[in-house]
């Protein structure tokens, strides 16, 4: 039994092995909280231990084993009311256990080093007896601890080697690496460059690699240059050299690296991927589409290449070449995560709502710890009307990228959509902070206060809404939503007839129209009218509404629908659907 050996493995400090084997088991049987109490007491950081005993805790609310474990560690307050953990296994108690090398504290008056290793020894105890019990509850992910360096754009892709489970990244205290809750770790496919070195610059030169995959771009560069030396017309070794300069956004030394690459070999494909990575990041208008075709011609199966050119094409409004590139990324690496979110892009760009949702859940699934596709998969979402998953996934995405401001209007636009007012004005007011002149911003938050019932302040941030944009059409619904609510259905309407009715462009926008226009009229006592609105109304296309807006007017007209409609409507951002008078 995977578990008993695991057992076993912790018994001999053989922690290293009892961890990948409690991993091995946890992919099968994720809902075992015995599993997670027995792995944090083989993970290496108080963090992880902490995360393993949250894990068991929230499985099995009564297992004591945890709690303890959390009280020890400080996760948990002190509680009384806990029972000691039953020793009717005192061996497990006495048998020595391995202490992780961040426990080990330098001795320091009374700071008590072997009450620090009594607690150490306790909690690791404490968790090999409760894990000894046993217990069973249900539903629980499996993240896993295996960190794995950030990846390079060109050298380091990635391919999965087991199932990635998802959580609910908000109950974290701060943002955790997102590989830190991958169930399996990831096997990095071979650099592009395999260039045997003489023994004279081997050693300096993967010692520079090594630096490279830590993020420690200083280092890196010394030891290539140290492999240099020895070597000094090696072309990777610029390459590499150009990489640790751009992982850096410093395109000018890269681009010189990279086109001394170029210089000492000019059949070295990656190195005008490079330089044309380079000079995109010097310049955003600069055309690099000579550089990526040379990457692709002297190299037909580098998928970086091709991944890079697509996205070069979408951008300059080639979407056929683009799509070509991605297809051939695809039948060249199968599992890239980048070229599912690409391809998503392209789809959505094309309106191709559940193809595009499929491949940006695809992209999702294969690498957990690619934050743009995130974004990618909330776009996604509300493209295909789930407002609820995209909230999720734009949580995440702007937890980790929190200066992509664009982002957070979005994610309080969606908040706005499914009704959590107060987290909206939250996003939104961060991202007025950037753009204190944006129209769209001043309506969502309008929004967020007709949702908290301040139509007061609603009606000053719509007014400013349409003051920087007059043709901001859902800022004058707002505008007219705010009066009804101030107790001016006369006014609402005047709104609506005098600036939304010209502006409607859309089924959509009529649908807003000819429902407001419907209950501005009834509370104004103008029946006739009203009703003519709600005919208006079920004249357009079902999916153009609500549900519930189309099943309001077929019971103000005394109609009764063969069939009530039920639809999935798209993103609205107007907040609630009903009035509230």
């Amino acid at each position: 039994m995977v578990l008993q050996e695991a057992i076993e493995a912790l018994r001999r400090g053989e922690r290293t092995r009892a961890r990948d084997l409690l991993t091995r088991q946890l992919k099968t049987d994720h809902d075992n909280p015995m599993c997670w109490v027995w792995l944090s007491a083989a993970v290496d950081t108080q963090k992880e231990r902490i995360y393993c005993l949250q894990t068991a805790l929230q499985l099995d609310p009564q297992n004591a084993a945890a709690k303890r474990g959390l009280i020890l560690l400080g996760g948990l307050p002190p509680d009384d009311s806990i029972p000691p953990f039953p020793l009717n296994h005192p061996r497990l108690w006495e048998e020595e256990l391995s202490v992780p090398e961040e426990a080990k504290v330098p001795r320091s008056g009374l700071a008590h080093p072997l009450l620090t290793l009594f607690v150490i020894l306790v909690v690791s105890a404490v968790v090999l007896a409760g894990a000894y019990f046993g217990f069973l509850a249900p539903n629980a992910f499996v993240p896993a601890y295996l960190n794995r360096p950030r990846r390079l754009l060109i050298t380091l892709t990635s391919t999965p080697t087991g199932t990635i489970y998802a959580t609910n990244l908000s109950t974290l205290p701060e943002p955790t690496p997102l590989a830190f809750l991958l169930s399996t770790t990831y096997t990095p496919t071979p650099l592009y460059v395999l260039t045997q070195h003489p023994v004279t610059s081997r050693s300096a030169f993967e010692a520079g690699l090594q630096f490279l995959k830590a993020q420690d771009y200083k280092n890196a560069i010394a030891m290539f240059h140290q492999a240099l030396n020895a070597e000094p017309q090696a072309a990777d070794v610029y390459f590499y050299i150009g990489e640790a300069y751009r992982m850096q956004d410093d395109y000018s030394d890269a681009h010189s690296a990279y086109q001394t690459a170029i210089n000492d070999d000019a059949d070295f494909a990656p190195a005008y991927l490079g330089r044309a990575l380079a000079n995109f990041g010097l310049n955003p208008a600069a055309n690099i589409s000579d550089d990526l075709d040379s990457a692709v011609n002297l190299d037909p199966h580098y998928t970086d290449a091709y991944l890079e050119r697509s996205s070069y094409r979408r951008m300059h409004n080639d979407p056929t070449g683009a799509m070509q590139d991605v297809q051939t990324a695809l039948e060249l690496s199968p599992h890239s995560a980048r070229a599912y979110m690409i391809l998503a892009q392209l789809q959505l760009d094309a309106g191709d709502n559940p193809d595009a949702l499929a491949a940006a859940k695809n992209a999702n699934q294969i690498d957990l710890t690619m934050i743009p596709a995130y974004l990618v998969l909330a776009q996604a979402y509300i493209a295909n009307g789930q407002i609820s998953q995209a909230t999720s996934a734009l949580q995440t995405y702007t937890r980790y990228t929190p200066n992509d401001i664009d982002a957070l209007l979005t994610l309080g636009t969606v908040y706005n959509s499914i009704g959590q007012y107060q987290p909206a004005m939250d996003a939104v007011n961060r991202y007025l902070k950037d753009n204190p002149k944006s129209a769209e911003a001043y309506g969502q938050r309008g929004f967020s206060y007709l949702g908290l019932n301040n139509a007061s302040l609603a009606e000053i941030d719509f007014k400013s809404s349409v003051a920087y944009d007059p043709n901001y059409f859902e800022g004058y619904i707002g505008l007219a939503r705010a009066y009804y609510a101030l107790g001016s259905a006369n006014n609402a309407y005047i709104v609506v007839v005098q600036n939304c009715e010209p502006m409607m462009s859309d089924d959509g926008q009529k649908a807003e129209v000819y429902y407001w226009e419907a209950v501005f009229l009834e509370k104004m006592g103008q029946s006739g009218p009203a009703q003519a609105s709600w005919r208006r109304l079920l004249s357009l296309p079902e999916d153009a509404m609500p549900a519930d807006w189309r099943n309001e007017a077929f019971l103000k007209l005394g109609i009764k629908p063969s069939i009530t409609p039920s639809l999935q409507y798209t993103l609205t951002p107007t907040g609630t659907s009903t009035p509230t008078p």
